[in-house]
């Protein structure tokens, strides 16, 4: 997809708000755990900070020009829709921040969600075929899911309640991600209508 110079910008923007909001989260954790190291391991369980480093690798590259697919941008940008409101349904009410970390955590679930959705609105094309390819929106879940499991199996810490084995039957498991996997698609499309709608106009 070719962005125009104002998309090209707003992408810009998100990338730079993604970058400093994980900046600030690893320094966080750095001075929490003891070494950068240590931090960035911990950072990387969770599909909000994969999902955060995605959307700025691929915003960072669309600003510079990148031609970048529809469905690459349409499966990010669902990602991180979904990390929003996942995060604001089920799991913000499991934190207790102060300061800083406030600003961080909004910033990946908030912000960074909200620009994205707001960028694809003002700035996506979509055609009728990608609602025949909405599958795509849940091959990255679906990737995280695998190496969250495997991850999981190997020390025994899971990121999320409702991914953890040793809390859930293997059952629940199986419940909770093809609820998350219908959730994701739902988003998919309806970020697509939305493009198909401004086409339309």
């Amino acid at each position: 997809m070719v962005a125009s110079n104002r998309a090209r910008l707003f992408a810009a923007l998100i990338a730079m708000i993604a970058a400093y909001s994980m900046g600030l989260q690893l320094y966080l954790n750095t001075l929490n755990l003891g070494s950068v190291t240590a931090g960035a391991l911990q950072m990387s369980r969770y599909f909000t900070i994969l999902t955060n480093i995605a959307v700025m690798v691929m915003m960072a590259g669309i600003a510079m020009g990148w031609r970048a697919p529809r469905m690459l941008i349409l499966s990010m940008v669902t990602a991180i829709i979904g990390v929003g409101i996942i995060y604001h349904v089920a799991l913000s009410h499991l934190l207790n921040q102060q300061g800083w970390e406030i600003v961080s955590d909004q910033g990946v679930h908030t912000v960074v969600p909200v620009l994205s959705a707001l960028w694809w609105v003002l700035y996506a094309t979509s055609d009728k075929r990608a609602l025949r390819q909405m599958h795509w929106v849940t091959l990255w879940p679906l990737l995280y899911a695998g190496y969250a499991l495997v991850r999981g199996s190997v020390d025994g810490l899971y990121p999320y309640p409702f991914m953890d084995l040793n809390a859930i039957s293997p059952g629940i498991l199986s419940r909770n991600f093809v609820i998350l996997l219908v959730i994701f698609w739902i988003i998919g499309a309806i970020m697509h209508g939305a493009a198909q709608l401004r086409r339309g106009r």
